[in-house]
Formats: C-alpha cells, sequence, structure tokens
C-alpha cells in the first residue's frame, strides 16, 4: 500500500521533471520517507593515491527513482555529477541471485555483481555523464563528457555493520574518459551494497572505509554508535572504540579493537568535495591514511547535521 508521502511522489517518478516548491531542495522529497532502497558503490584509488573514481546508485524501486553520483580526480582535477531524480525501473533488483544488475532507467549508472551477495566473484560499474569541472556538486548536468568504469575482484568481505549491508574489498581497475581524454588507474578498491526500508541520511554520521593491502577497515561513529571492523587477510576483529579529529586537511585517528590492541595514526585529505541531500551537505573526502603500521586509501565521508556528530566520544 502506498503511504501519502509515496503518493506524492508517484508524478515525479512518472515525469522525471517535476519541480520542488520554490526556494525548497530538489530532493525534498527523500527526507524521511520509508520505502524499499537499494545502494551500490564502488570506488577504486590508484597505488600512490593521486586518481580516484567513486560511483554510487541509489534506486529506489516503489517510487521509481533513483540517485546517481560520479566523482573522479584525474590529474589533479576533479569531476562530479549527481542527479537524485533519474528514473528507474519499478520492479525490485534481484539481490539474491547469482548475478544481479543496478540501473537506472537511461543506464546512466550501472552496476553489475557476479557470485551470491555473501560470496561475490566479481563486480562491476560503468556511467556516463556530463560533469561538472567542480568540487562542489550540484544538480544537473554540466559541460565535461565523462565516461567511467571499474572492473572489481574480491579479497575480502564482511557483513554485519549494518543490516542488509555487505562490503567487499579488493582491487579495481578504473578507465576514466574526459572529453574523450582517456586515464587507467588501478589499486585499492572497495564494493558495497545496501538494501533497507529506512529513510536515508536522518542522522548525522562519519563514515570512513579504508583500503590496503592484505587488510581493510570500515568504521561508523554517530551520536548512539561508535564500531566498526578490522579485516586481516580473512579474519574480522571488531572496533571497540574509534576516535577522530573533525574535517581538516589532516586528521588524528586512534582505534581500539576487541583484543585490545590500539591503533594511531593519521587521515591525510587527497581531495575534499561536497554534494547537496535533502537539504544539507554531505561531505566528501578522498583519503591517504597511515594507521597502525598499515598504509590505506579510502574515504572519510562526514554527514553533519543536528547536534553534530561526537568525534572525539
Amino acid at each position: 500500500m502506498w503511504t501519502r508521502r509515496q503518493a506524492v511522489l508517484l508524478p515525479l517518478a512518472a515525469g522525471a521533471c517535476a519541480t520542488a516548491p520554490s526556494g525548497s531542495p530538489l530532493d525534498m522529497q527523500f527526507t524521511n520517507v520509508e520505502t524499499p532502497s537499494e545502494s551500490v558503490h564502488s570506488g577504486v584509488s590508484s597505488e600512490d593515491g593521486e586518481q580516484r573514481l567513486t560511483m554510487r546508485l541509489c534506486r529506489y524501486p516503489q517510487l521509481g527513482l533513483a540517485w546517481v553520483w560520479m566523482h573522479a580526480r584525474v590529474d589533479g582535477e576533479f569531476y562530479s555529477f549527481i542527479d537524485h531524480i533519474a528514473p528507474c525501473g519499478t520492479d525490485a533488483s534481484q539481490i539474491a541471485g547469482e548475478h544481479v544488475r543496478y540501473s537506472d532507467t537511461a543506464a546512466a549508472l550501472v552496476f553489475e555483481r557476479n557470485g551470491k551477495v555473501s560470496a561475490p566473484t566479481s563486480a562491476s560499474a560503468s556511467g556516463r555523464c556530463l560533469a561538472r569541472k567542480s568540487v562542489t556538486s550540484a544538480f544537473g548536468r554540466g559541460d565535461q563528457r565523462m565516461e567511467a568504469s571499474i572492473a572489481f575482484l574480491p579479497e575480502r568481505l564482511y557483513s554485519g555493520l549494518n543490516q542488509g549491508r555487505t562490503e567487499v574489498f579488493g582491487r579495481g581497475r578504473a578507465t576514466v574518459r574526459i572529453n574523450g581524454q582517456r586515464v587507467e588507474f588501478s589499486g585499492p578498491a572497495q564494493f558495497h551494497e545496501q538494501v533497507q526500508t529506512n529513510p536515508r541520511f536522518t542522522a548525522a554520521f562519519c563514515y570512513m572505509t579504508l583500503w590496503g593491502g592484505g587488510a581493510a577497515s570500515t568504521m561508523l561513529i554517530t551520536a548512539r554508535r561508535r564500531e566498526g571492523y578490522l579485516l586481516e587477510g580473512d579474519k574480522a576483529t571488531e572496533v571497540k572504540a574509534v576516535t577522530i579529529d573533525p574535517p581538516a586537511m589532516q586528521r588524528a585517528l586512534s582505534v581500539t579493537l576487541a583484543d585490545g590492541r590500539r591503533l594511531t595514526g593519521v587521515a591525510t585529505v587527497r581531495q575534499a568535495f561536497t554534494l547537496p541531500i535533502v537539504g544539507h551537505t554531505w561531505r566528501g573526502h578522498m583519503m591517504n591514511v597511515e594507521l597502525g603500521g598499515r598504509t590505506y586509501r579510502g574515504h572519510i565521508n562526514d554527514y553533519i547535521i543536528n547536534d553534530g556528530i561526537p568525534y572525539n566520544g
């Protein structure tokens, strides 16, 4: 049965061109929407951390809408694209199968995973858009023709940080073409899927995803949670406590593991960017991280709303 809020969204899904009230965020209709959603993401870094590509699709099949994000850092320049009212099919993706394909209707961004969600054998992402040459993402087309793809091979997996979420770490090969100029790079990478019905982006959070040789980690800080895990090979150790400095070019990071080890280090921003979400600002950071004697690439993302994020407890 459609909720009142879902019914309001139907014309937007059908026309793909609904307009928010004057002065309101384009995506305000997603505020506190309780409906099935399918989020899938992949990111890859070059070995030296200089080149980056990250792409995310979030399908809302009952609403017929999808969010499309594509961000690339190549040769010192940054390109961004976001669309929060992309039409998509109303059928749920076949997530439980041996092969799943996630896409918006126009196939502006397509993800595929081979193997079960609990044991993937490979994954890929491919997208095309008119991006903006800007670190401040804005809705709508830019003037930079971008085509991008990721070929991902998994090495280690974790499931359970959030219900319905699996995170896979491994190696990726990225190809980015900007206005016909092609750049390729390979390095540590991540792929994740998360399905849920609860509304998204309703609380402040700091999310950390770190990808390294032989190890990987995801950590989360919210008003009610301070947790995560460290994967070393195939062994997972839970994070008992984590603190990090607020957003800055360098952020001190401290992690206490369930086995008693304490890891300290520093996270250095390689690329900072922002994008709008239901009237708020999401702050993305492509990071180089030294932690506990290991080197990682990855992201630290901050969504600062309401009472903020208790970074240091």
